[in-house]
């Protein structure tokens, strides 16, 4: 017999019923942990129903069932996430005595959260036992406490605010680096260009699958899917984002390779049906080794259309970033004088400052980044100014102590260089030969410019460096007469310049050191 709703009589019986969740996902209420989407981490019932009495537990576990049937899985685990919070202080919520003391010890978001939940389980679930009127009337009259500090965006906070110009740009030169040099995988490559590229949120990333590449008459498109607003749910509405010609022959690289890869490793489906709907970033199981997507016997669906259970989880899709600054190439920041501190949500934040940067309105912000209105769209606006000013001139000497742009080794000469013995592997300056080019294929960026931040690079201890300095910031001085002192012209030279200062630097100092030495 299936039991429709709980009453005092049948309450255990119907917490041991099986139901399912708005995300598809089926759980019993009696259950320690829900999984109501293999894409997120289980809520923790267990320990969040101890924020109320013992006599409340199986209620306040009903009304989360509830919850769970209108709920999103993340907003679930939020929710379970805050009354643990609770009870781990030793709290009641559904204590009045209790309610300055949890306003206090939860940020303006969780509280806020909490407090519509008890709400609605007073007046829509319709339980024997629910929060009273008055815990419901004194938590909503009481102002929720901001403790999460000033805006990130409009404090240009360098840990979580937006980037700079110069820190995207080295964010993007390492990463390319970092995988051509075998440092990272074509995974967590794709994942820093797209968000470098769309600035979208995670979830949205995670939920992308190969047939979302596509090649328009208006060019490469990336169809992106909508998240964490109402009515967006799994793959249910997508925007648009033009994809630069790189970015889009790099996803399509990824998609043959990963192609190749389940032809061998699962054989039993279809893949040239399927791989339209195989996500970008797969579950992969719990196997270290070459898996290329968890072995399930549902993996011929894929064949028929995209499957929330094959995408990554958002733990690790977090983990893509993790560990990251560990690389000893890692780019360091010009403001804080340490290693980049890299968040997804940080992307996101830069995009908003860029876009106003480059003279888009509040309308088309919003659009980008999927607001609802323009209300939150004025700190991008008011901070754009700030985050992509130049670096001053008189800056650049110290700062290149501090900023490793320079990522290649010094040489002698060509006879101590990687490729030494072949011409077409010398650099030239202006006017005379100045480095080495240590890649093993070819190259068609812009020499010397692009060279001096290049892992690759082997400039000569008695080259010209001094010359390609002055010519780097002729260019640049004419990009400032041309578009502005704080143009993307004019800033995308500054990396270059300081990995130039850098070079001149480690130069002189072991022409001191040599010198030095035959002193004594």
């Amino acid at each position: 017999m299936i039991l429709t709703s709980p009453t005092e009589s049948n309450i255990e019986m119907w917490l041991n019923q099986e139901m399912i969740a708005k995300n598809g996902g089926a759980f019993r209420p009696a259950d320690d942990k829900w999984r109501t989407d293999l894409t997120c981490r289980s809520a923790n019932v267990a320990e969040a129903k101890c924020a109320v009495q013992e006599a409340a537990r199986p209620w306040l576990v009903a009304a989360l069932a509830y919850y769970a049937k209108v709920k999103s899985a993340r907003t679930l685990n939020k929710m379970t996430g805050i009354l643990r919070q609770c009870a781990a202080s030793g709290l009641n919520v559904l204590d009045e005595a209790d309610a300055i003391a949890i306003r206090n010890k939860l940020r303006k978001g969780q509280f806020s959260i909490l407090r519509v939940f008890l709400k609605e389980w007073r007046e829509d679930y319709l339980l024997a036992v629910c929060p009273s009127e008055q815990v419901v009337t004194i938590l909503y009259e009481l102002t929720s406490k901001n403790i999460r500090g000033p805006c990130p965006v409009e404090s240009m906070n360098p840990r979580v605010g937006p980037f700079t110009v110069l820190e995207t740009q080295s964010l993007f030169d390492w990463a390319n680096d970092a995988y051509t040099n075998g440092r990272i995988s074509l995974e967590r490559l794709v994942y820093i260009r797209l968000l470098i590229a769309t600035g979208a949120r995670k979830r949205q990333i995670q939920q992308l699958v190969f047939g979302d590449i596509t090649n328009t008459v208006d060019g490469p498109t990336l169809w992106m899917p909508k998240a964490k607003q109402k009515g967006f749910e799994y793959r249910n509405s997508f925007q648009s984002f033009k994809l630069a010609t790189d970015l889009y022959q790099l996803l399509l690289s990824y998609q043959n390779l990963t192609f190749q890869c389940l032809q061998s490793e699962r054989p039993g489906v279809d893949w040239v049906m399927a791989l339209s709907h195989v996500p970008l970033f797969r579950a992969k199981g719990k196997s270290s080794g070459r898996c290329v997507i968890i072995d399930d016997r549902d993996l011929r669906r894929l064949e028929v259309g995209p499957q929330e259970k094959f995408h990554k989880q958002d733990r690790t899709m977090s983990a893509l970033l993790e560990g990251l600054e560990k690389d000893a190439a890692f780019p360091v920041s010009e403001r804080t004088g340490e290693k980049i501190h890299l968040a997804s949500h940080r992307f996101r934040h830069t995009l908003g400052t860029d876009m106003s940067r480059m003279g888009y309105g509040a309308h088309a912000i919003a659009s980008a980044l999927c607001h609802k209105s323009i209300a939150s769209v004025g700190r991008y606006i008011k901070t754009s100014p700030e985050m992509s000013k130049r670096i001053d001139d008189k800056m650049k000497t110290q700062m290149a102590l501090v900023v490793n742009a320079f990522q290649g080794r010094l040489v002698e000469g060509a006879d101590n260089a990687i490729n030494g013995l072949y011409p077409n592997k010398t650099i030239r300056g202006q006017t005379d030969a100045i480095a080495t080019c240590g890649a093993s294929g070819g190259c068609h960026l812009d020499a010397p410019v692009a060279c001096y931040t290049c892992s690759k690079f082997q400039p000569w201890i008695e080259g010209a460096h001094e010359e390609v300095l002055k010519h780097l910031q002729l260019r640049q001085q004419r990009a400032i007469e041309a578009a502005g002192q704080n143009s993307d012209a004019a800033i995308s030279f500054d990396r270059s310049i300081l990995a130039v200062i850098q070079v001149i630097n480690q130069i002189n100092d072991k022409k001191r050191q040599s010198k030095g030495v035959s002193d004594e």
